[in-house]
């Protein structure tokens, strides 16, 4: 693992780019999450108005002063739940430039990262053979098939396939002992064929293809909040993200066995309520926001906290670093804010306006990109 040493002063880490919140009839079109491609190109941001908007945002100095407008969108049917860019995401080559989404009521979209139009969809079906959703998505290591976390179920699908799902794997019934509950995050290893599945009931737990949903082990800990994401740092090392939790976890695979020995650090990350709050992980540095809208960036050879600054004034709902650019010196923090917003009905208005001409609080939903320098 490459190991990063930032430049510590706070005037380094610096707001490029903010990009406000996109108008909509919502009043409080909060960003759900942000993440980077795999080849640090494009920035993709889903808001609660069910848009999924992608960036184009350029390295280091080429950013600076400018402005940032979606080039592309597409709207899903429903509350997105999750989305995932192909592994081999390449700019230069177009086939490559994909990500797979899934939605409230809908089937796996597989869209067009270029246009944001639908390529291909994967329709999910249930034990009684209904059409259901995703809560969790993730491409297999080679980027040959797709992996769903449903209740008590992760099901395969081909991506060269679409339509129904190849292979369903079934994790425990109601009266079993194997992992239950929904499965909130999933993510594959760089071990071909091992992926990891996170549940709301407070576990983690690892699968092999070919298993057909037999766990090879299970992680947990007293007061564990829910699974919220997994992503693992090399091929035995995993990191767990959980709501309404303190921490961030980080598993050694190798310890699968037993739980206890198998945990060797937790970061600390506040987080009270029940969003999904994306960390990232670039070399030796893990990212995350908090509830306080803070940012922290930590060592995961020394766990130790190498900075921490307040970039929002609201949750911040992502913080995740770019791949380094081709000098090797710099990397761009994308980072969202938001959450829920209810006015207080208890409060009179003392004009008593129609509901659509009340004036709502203005509040700090914002996509930004800051600049985070690194020494060599």
């Amino acid at each position: 693992m490459e190991k990063l040493t930032p430049n510590l002063p706070s005037a380094s880490y610096r707001c490029v780019v903010e990009v406000p919140e996109p108008q909509s009839c919502r009043g409080n079109n909060f960003a759900k999450a942000a993440k980077w491609s795999p080849d640090g190109s494009v920035a993709l941001a889903v808001h609660d108005d069910e848009l999924l908007r992608l960036y184009q945002v350029p390295f280091g100095e080429d950013l600076e002063g400018g402005s940032l407008c979606p080039y592309a969108s597409a709207a899903e049917g429903g509350a997105v739940l999750d989305f995932c860019f192909f592994p081999s995401f390449t700019w230069e080559y177009p086939a490559t430039c994909c990500f797979i989404t899934s939605s409230q009521d809908h089937p796996i979209h597989l869209r067009d990262a270029v246009t944001g139009e639908l390529r291909n969809s994967y329709r999910p079906f249930n034990q009684v053979d209904e059409v259901c959703h995703a809560s969790s998505l993730c491409f297999s290591t080679d980027g040959s098939k797709i992996i769903g976390g449903f209740p008590f179920y992760l099901r395969v699908f081909d991506l060269q396939r679409p339509g129904r799902q190849v292979e369903d794997w079934l994790l425990s019934t109601k009266k079993g002992t194997g992992q239950k509950g929904i499965i909130g995050a999933v993510a594959s290893s760089p071990q071909q064929g091992v992926y990891a599945a996170g549940s709301y009931h407070g576990n983690v737990a690892v699968y092999q293809e070919g298993s057909k949903g037999k766990a090879l082990g299970r992680l947990s800990e007293k007061g564990m909040g829910g699974v919220t994401q997994l992503m693992f740092v090399d091929e035995y090392l995993l990191l767990s993200g959980h709501r309404k939790d303190q921490y961030l976890r980080m598993w050694d695979l190798r310890m699968l066995g037993d739980s206890q020995k198998a945990l060797l650090n937790r970061f600390p990350r506040q987080v009270r309520t029940h969003q999904r709050m994306l960390f990232g992980i670039q070399g030796d540095l893990v990212s995350f926001g908090d509830d306080q809208g803070a940012v922290r960036l930590f060592s995961l050879s020394s766990f130790e906290e190498l900075v921490s600054f307040p970039a929002h004034q609201r949750p911040c709902t992502a913080a995740t670093l770019r791949r380094e650019s081709t000098n090797g010196k710099s990397g761009d923090l994308l980072s969202c804010s938001g959450s829920r917003h209810f006015p207080n009905y208890d409060v009179d208005s003392p004009n008593e306006l129609p509901a659509e001409q009340v004036k709502r609080p203005r509040l700090e939903n914002t996509l930004k990109a800051s600049d985070v320098p690194f020494l060599e």
